[in-house]
């Protein structure tokens, strides 16, 4: 699912944020204080350097494919690591650029993206392909061989692979996330404008869905949903969140949040706005039982599930002394099993990162 990086730590390339707590949303339903399922930190990383993960997927035989960065002596390269349902692997020759978003049909068909580029592995070595300059993926999903989809948020199309090239398909909007439910009914969420935006492909064009209007708190604010996740044909899940600018009760200025929630139930939409000063919702992903999980900021993050109406939180599992950034979860297809990826680091100097890939489950 779609990463929602954020800015903040620039040393090595490495990004997070200030931590901020995460605010109940229970005018969304949130069950403040209750506890949902435990999640387990089942990895972290021993590599040289730093390194980072931006995205994971899992496969339906319970591989898990994830893709990042890491700098070793100031030199940057792209990381991808393989779950193979017993053992973890480093992908030899990974392309040498950060890596944003990962796709997989099979351990032998697996994308990555980068900065204009999309590489290829086929179990052996990496094919490369040129997306354009300028376009830098933020996500990507497929439903097999000959239909793998690819979103920027700062460009009004898509890529779209038919099995023997990218072609450049043009967007109503802006796109940060997209969801291949099935071949011909592809969704993709993100922003026109200031406003939210929902998109649906139905096998020969995209359109705008006829979402409803949200008020925003602000003349500036700015609307923008990050994640998108289709449970079934009326069961569409979008999350994000509003920010705009503002000074606080001592004056200063400041960055204001609210959450951002729309659903699809079949017949219509539906939009919540959260609490305010709560970070935005950056990953929405299946449960496996009906329900989703929610992700709320990067920075030692919130992890919501969400059953009916009622959600409940819990905190990302880190070990004393470190911080952790979530920043893509991803469900184990007929399960209830989810894996997350992203990076822990050190509490202290944020100069001085030492980022480590880490990986979290819940099942």
């Amino acid at each position: 699912m779609r990463t929602a990086f954020v800015s903040g730590l620039t040393a090595l390339g490495l990004a997070c944020m200030p931590a901020v707590a995460a605010s109940g949303v229970t005018d969304q339903g949130g069950q403040a204080g209750e506890t949902a399922p435990a999640w387990r930190l089942t990895r972290v990383n021993t590599l040289p350097g730093d390194d980072v993960l931006d995205d994971v997927t899992v496969l339906g035989n319970g591989s898990v494919w994830a893709a990042g960065h890491r700098a070793v002596n100031g030199r940057l390269r792209g990381l991808v690591e393989w779950f193979d349902g017993t053992a973890w692997k480093v992908i030899p020759g990974s392309p040498p650029y950060e890596l944003k978003a990962v796709t997989a049909g099979s351990n032998r068909d697996v994308w990555v993206f980068g900065p204009g580029k999309a590489s290829r592995w086929n179990g052996r070595a990496w094919a490369t392909s040129s997306l354009g300059s300028g376009f830098s993926t933020t996500d990507a999903d497929g439903t097999g061989a000959k239909d793998v989809w690819a979103v920027a948020e700062s460009s009004a199309s898509a890529r779209h692979w038919n099995g023997s090239s990218w072609k450049s398909v043009r967007l109503p909007a802006h796109a940060a996330a997209v969801d291949a439910y099935r071949a011909g009914d592809v969704w993709a969420a993100g922003t026109k404008g200031s406003r939210p935006a929902i998109m649906r492909w139905n096998g020969k064009a995209w359109a705008l869905a006829p979402t409803p209007s949200i008020t925003l708190p602000a003349p500036d604010a700015a609307a923008v949903l990050n994640d998108i996740a289709v449970l079934g044909p009326g069961n569409v899940w979008a999350v994000g969140g509003v920010s705009w600018e503002g000074a606080n009760d001592e004056g200063d200025d400041v960055t204001f949040s609210r959450t951002l929630v729309m659903r699809w139930n079949g017949r219509s939409w539906s939009a919540s706005l959260g609490a305010a000063n709560a970070q935005p919702y950056t990953e929405v992903e299946p449960d496996g039982r009906g329900g989703v999980w929610v992700v709320q900021g990067n920075w030692n993050p919130t992890l919501w599930r969400v059953t009916g109406s009622t959600w409940r939180s819990t905190p990302i599992p880190r070990k004393a002394g470190t911080d952790a950034a979530l920043f893509s979860i991803a469900r184990r297809p007929g399960t209830t099993t989810v894996w997350g990826a992203g990076f822990t680091v050190p509490q202290g100097d944020p100069d001085d990162p030492s980022a480590n890939g880490a990986f979290w489950r819940t099942n």
